[in-house]
C-alpha cells in the first residue's frame, strides 16, 4: 500500500485538528475560569451586540434551548444581559456586559495565540488559502446539514 492510499482523508484531518484545537481551547477557557459554552456566544455578541437568541443559535450552530440555558447562566454570571425589543415585544435581545467584554478579550488572546500555533511556518499565501479553502467547505456542510427548523 502506498503512502499515499494511507494517508488521512481531509475530513479525517479537519476532525483530527479540530478536536486538537477545541481541547486547546477548552483548557483555555479553563485557565481562564469560564465554561467553553460561552466563548462563541461572548465572540459573537462583542462583534453583534443587542442580537436574538436566534441569531446566536445560528451563528454558533446551537439549538435554540441549549441557547436559552446557556444565556441563563451568562446572564446569572453578569457576562450578558437580556433586554425586551421595544419595537416588537415578542423579541428579546441580548447584550454583553463589560464584564463580558473582559472576558472574551482575555479569551481572544488565547484564540489568537492558537491561531498562531495553527498556521505556523505558512506563508501569508498559503495562510489565506487555508482560510479560504475552510470557509468553502464549511459552507458546504452548512449547505447540507442546517435549515431554518433547526434554530426555531
Amino acid at each position: 500500500m502506498s503512502e499515499t492510499q494511507c494517508a488521512p482523508k481531509a475530513g479525517l484531518l479537519i476532525h483530527e485538528i479540530s478536536k486538537l484545537f477545541h481541547d486547546r481551547m477548552r483548557k483555555n477557557s479553563d485557565d481562564l475560569g469560564f465554561k467553553a459554552g460561552y466563548r462563541q456566544i461572548l465572540r459573537f455578541l462583542a462583534h453583534e451586540d443587542g442580537v436574538t437568541q436566534v441569531d446566536i443559535a445560528r451563528h454558533a450552530h446551537f439549538t435554540a434551548p441549549t441557547v436559552s440555558v446557556t444565556l441563563k447562566k451568562m446572564e446569572d454570571e453578569g457576562l450578558i444581559r437580556r433586554k425586551t425589543d421595544k419595537n416588537d415585544t415578542r423579541r428579546t435581545r441580548v447584550f454583553i456586559t463589560a464584564k463580558g467584554k473582559t472576558w472574551e478579550a482575555q479569551f481572544h488572546e488565547k484564540v489568537m495565540e492558537c491561531e498562531e500555533i495553527l498556521i505556523r511556518g505558512f506563508s501569508e499565501e498559503e495562510s489565506a488559502e487555508f482560510s479560504r479553502l475552510l470557509k468553502k467547505a464549511r459552507e458546504n456542510i452548512l449547505a447540507e446539514t442546517e435549515t431554518e427548523d433547526d434554530f426555531e
